[in-house]
């Protein structure tokens, strides 16, 4: 199989986790976003951060990180950016989502016979540049998410032991921690987002519900 992932060290850690103490509002994220350098000041009245999409981390190309967003941030019951809403069903599909390595597992060319990069599954180019291996093992990849595991349980503690999931389907694997107001999950799961052609690990941050 081929892998494309994206080393993760102890210091790119804590600035994601910084991320699960900003209240849950598109202006606090817009604000997050723009210290780090990961989006431009805001004009003609729309978020500075584009939600329900791939959202690159960095500028200019090529870019070293990207994070999948879900739906905006904020308060079903008003148009007001600023406020954060602790209420389950304004914020149930809203979440970060940072990849750390995705899989394709058993695709090949059809001419070459070489595995297909993970980055050729998508219909438009994704917005990344990471470590890709060709010819990578299930433990490769699965020494992914123990490396993240290890790091996350340094920064916070022992996991919940029931975690929810936060995959629309059931993860291979997964622990969780509640931080603040906010739920940090790694994960290994079927990437439903490009039509479970791979498979991805990543870290999820979303409000508790």
């Amino acid at each position: 199989m081929s892998m494309l992932s994206f080393p993760l060290t102890p210091s790119y850690l804590d600035h994601l986790l910084e991320l699960a103490d900003v209240p849950w509002c598109c202006d606090a994220f817009d604000a997050a976003f723009q210290r780090r350098g990961w989006a431009r000041p805001a004009s003609g009245g729309e978020p500075a951060v584009g939600w329900l999409d791939h959202w690159p981390l960095g500028d200019p190309d090529p870019l070293s990180w990207h994070v999948l967003l879900g739906e905006y941030p904020g308060c079903s019951r008003t148009d007001d950016r600023s406020v954060a809403c602790d209420e389950p069903e304004c914020h149930e599909d809203s979440f970060l989502a940072f990849p750390l390595a995705y899989a394709a597992i058993g695709l090949t060319d059809s001419v070459t016979e070489e595995p297909v990069d993970p980055r050729e599954l998508w219909g438009d180019p994704l917005p990344s540049e990471g470590v890709y291996t060709a010819h990578a093992t299930r433990a490769e990849f699965l020494a992914c998410y123990d490396r993240a595991a290890h790091l996350l349980r340094a920064r916070l503690g022992t996991p919940l032991r029931t975690p929810p999931p936060v995959q629309s389907d059931p993860p291979e694997r997964q622990i969780s921690w509640v931080r603040g107001k906010s739920l940090v999950s790694l994960f290994l799961v079927d990437n439903v987002y490009n039509y479970s052609q791979d498979d991805w690990i990543g870290i999820d941050i979303r409000p508790l519900s």
